[in-house]
């Protein structure tokens, strides 16, 4: 390994439009936010492998040739396809863990990608070289915002890096850009044949946590920005306005086989009622990609008016009105999603839940003429009802690699 350390970046999701209409057929829309996972690889001469997730406050560390083992022991790109010699590999790093269970399954499916992507992408090696990798997010876990993904998308790209799958740039002494041991990281620009690398691997890790996955989540990871996905097909939105958000998590707790199993049943007694319904929430995602791309315009161009900035904003917020009031008649709202957008509507902001709703969480649009105070005022109501509140970005960028 021709580097000392590797830093990997990668962003969040949440889903702005489309969310349960997409499962009959209906476009989604996908946007990247500013809460990101941050990786660091470091190579090391200690014949370990380790793994040290911050936020668990958890560290698991094999011997190299132990890892290459235990490799063989997953059975699968499924953890309820892994052998029970697999299952009890996982179990033992988590079982003296002094966390919740639910922490414990999280931990369990971080080191079982771990295991899968350092088995995988090393395996050209004969013998595993020490590293240590450590990682980090701001992301909300296990509140439907991609942090699996991005975890995914962070640590595949880093060992992709390790292993010159993805080239790092030469540096030599005679070179005027070398670095010193006091100098900082290099920036690494990512080819599209690099992220679509990046798209593959982490995409087969996501079959790990959550069995068969769209691939919008890692999609949204690696390339950033604004996607859309329909049938299958996920395309990139090319002009994206700067907008800023709230994220808000309510902690309630969701099951989304739940939610999507108990809409199906009622959409199987109505489909006449329902399909409506669908429809709606379909073209408010295709009008949200047309006024994202009006907004964008008028952002870029000096001469448009002021009267044009507030109609993309105020036709914004009533697609976000509309598509929250279809989700609350499909009945997959919840009582703290209502508290929420009743909080913020008292600040003239617009609010709707992202991913399953039934808790978990929701975006609300912060426009120009939201004053600060109202914004800081709504994020402390917000929290005083026990939810946490984060003040961030939409179309934020993709996954960034540095080195040294």
């Amino acid at each position: 390994m021709n580097f000392r350390s590797i830093t990997v970046t990668a962003p969040g999701k949440i889903i702005l439009h489309g969310e349960h209409a997409v499962v009959y057929g209906k476009k989604a829309v996908a946007s990247a936010i500013g809460l990101r996972t941050t990786l660091k690889l470091e190579s090391k001469n200690d014949d370990l492998v380790t793994l040290n997730l911050l936020n668990f406050k958890t560290t698991c560390k094999w011997n190299t040739d132990e890892l290459q083992r235990d490799v063989k022991k997953l059975g699968g790109t499924d953890l309820s396809c892994c052998t029970l010699e697999g299952r009890k590999l996982f179990n033992k790093f988590v079982d003296h863990c002094e966390v919740t269970e639910v922490d414990k399954r999280l931990i369990k499916a971080a080191i079982s990608v771990f295991v899968f992507l350092a088995g995988r992408i090393l395996e050209e090696f004969e013998s595993l070289p020490s590293f240590s990798v450590e990682v980090i997010t701001s992301i909300p876990i296990g509140a439907g915002l991609g942090s699996s993904a991005a975890y995914c998308v962070c640590l595949c790209t880093a060992l992709l890096a390790a292993t010159g799958q993805i080239p790092l740039p030469t540096v030599t002494s005679a070179s005027p850009t070398a670095l010193s041991a006091s100098e900082s990281e290099r920036n690494v620009s990512l080819s599209a044949q690099d992220l679509e690398l990046i798209c593959k691997w982490s995409l087969e890790a996501e079959k790990l946590v959550h069995g068969k996955p769209s691939g919008i989540d890692n999609s949204v990871c690696t390339y950033g920005g604004v996607l859309t996905f329909q049938d299958g097909i996920i395309k990139h939105l090319i002009r994206i306005p700067q907008l800023q958000i709230l994220v808000t998590h309510t902690k309630i707790p969701r099951s989304t086989k739940d939610l999507v199993s108990g809409l199906r049943e009622r959409y199987n007694q109505l489909p006449t009622v329902y399909n409506p319904l669908f429809d709606a929430i379909g073209a408010i995602a295709e009008e949200s990609c047309v006024y994202l791309d009006k907004l964008y315009q008028t952002q870029a161009e000096p001469e448009n008016t002021e009267q044009n900035f507030q109609e993309h904003y105020c036709i914004l917020e009533k697609l976000i009105d509309l598509n929250q009031q279809l989700l609350v008649t499909l009945g997959v709202s919840h009582s703290s999603l209502d508290q929420l957008c009743c909080v913020t509507a008292k600040h003239s902001m617009h609010s709707k839940l992202t991913g399953a709703g039934g808790g978990g969480c929701a975006f609300t649009l912060v426009t120009p003429d939201t004053s600060e105070e109202s914004v800081t005022e709504a994020s402390r109501e917000l929290s005083s009802l026990g939810f946490e509140v984060w003040d961030t970005c939409l179309g934020d960028h993709g996954v960034t690699l540095a080195f040294t």
